[in-house]
């Protein structure tokens, strides 16, 4: 499968569930919610799948802390990993593999809603240091 039909499947997906999205630079964003949980999701297609990160709308005031409950649950988390950007705000990572095209799309929905359970478990952990 193509890199761009991760994101012509992802775009139909999208459309279909009436979301709004922003595409620029070979990155697609568009708002997540779980609960009263509100953060930015991209992605953007890589080499037999699609990239998809989360990123928290909060920065955690103690770096190195941050770092420990990061490492901590990425010894748990099934798949991707949990990170600090540069200024502090906390990331996940995850990939849908996307090479079988019959089974691309529940492979990113998949993947979206792993993503989004990540993101909705470890926001208490890291919000509040």
């Amino acid at each position: 499968m193509e890199e761009t039909d991760a994101f012509r499947i992802l775009r139909a997906m999208l459309a279909s569930a009436g979301a709004e999205w922003a595409e620029e630079g070979g990155v697609l964003r568009f708002r997540s919610r779980r609960e009263a949980m509100l953060w930015e999701t991209a992605c953007r297609p890589c080499s037999g799948g699609l990239l998809i990160y989360g990123r928290f709308p909060f920065s955690v005031g103690d770096r190195e802390k941050g770092r420990r409950i990061c490492e901590e649950y990425n010894r748990r988390l099934v798949r991707g990993a949990l990170y600090l950007a540069g200024d502090g705000f906390p990331v996940y990572r995850c990939r849908a593999e996307t090479e079988d095209p019959y089974d691309a799309e529940r492979r990113i929905a998949a993947a979206l809603d792993y993503s989004a359970r990540v993101m909705a478990f470890v926001w208490g952990r890291l919000s509040g240091i």
